[in-house]
């Protein structure tokens, strides 16, 4: 009857890792959908939930550790279905990555777009400035 209760309990932990892992697939696709609409603040604010989850999952390992460090028999089930799990993550993550450094990228480009602008429009908004205080500009005409 023991071994029983036993087993029903490392089902049950391993079930709620199992959840855990869904909840940290599921907001790690939103984070996608994030980058991809350029949505940073729902991105960080994703980003921060699953850390919780993230940190969840570990205590849940350290709980299934200390309570069935001896038992072997069993284990290899759940274990599969979490490496599985684990590795749709990975994958989903490492899209996540690559969608967040081409963001990153673009919005570098437009920073340097945008302080290219700012300084032409300095050049001929500063009323001291050369163009707007009759120097005038040299054309070359040379063929």
């Amino acid at each position: 009857m023991k071994k029983r209760k036993r087993d029903d309990c490392m089902e049950v932990m391993f079930n709620e890792k199992i959840k855990n892992l869904e909840k940290i697939l599921a907001i790690t696709l939103k984070m996608k959908e994030a980058v991809i609409a350029e949505d940073t603040s729902s991105l960080l604010e994703l980003v921060e939930k699953r850390r919780q989850l993230i940190d969840i999952s570990e205590k849940i390992d350290e709980k299934i550790k200390r309570e069935f460090a001896d038992m072997d028999e069993g284990i290899e089930r759940f274990k599969r279905s979490i490496r599985e799990k684990l590795f749709e993550i990975k994958m989903h993550d490492e899209e996540v990555v690559k969608l967040v450094k081409k963001l990153y990228s673009d919005i570098e480009g437009k920073i340097v777009d945008l302080n290219f602008a700012k300084k032409v429009t300095q050049q001929y908004t500063d009323p001291f400035g050369k163009a707007n205080f009759g120097e005038g500009f040299f054309i070359d005409r040379r063929e």
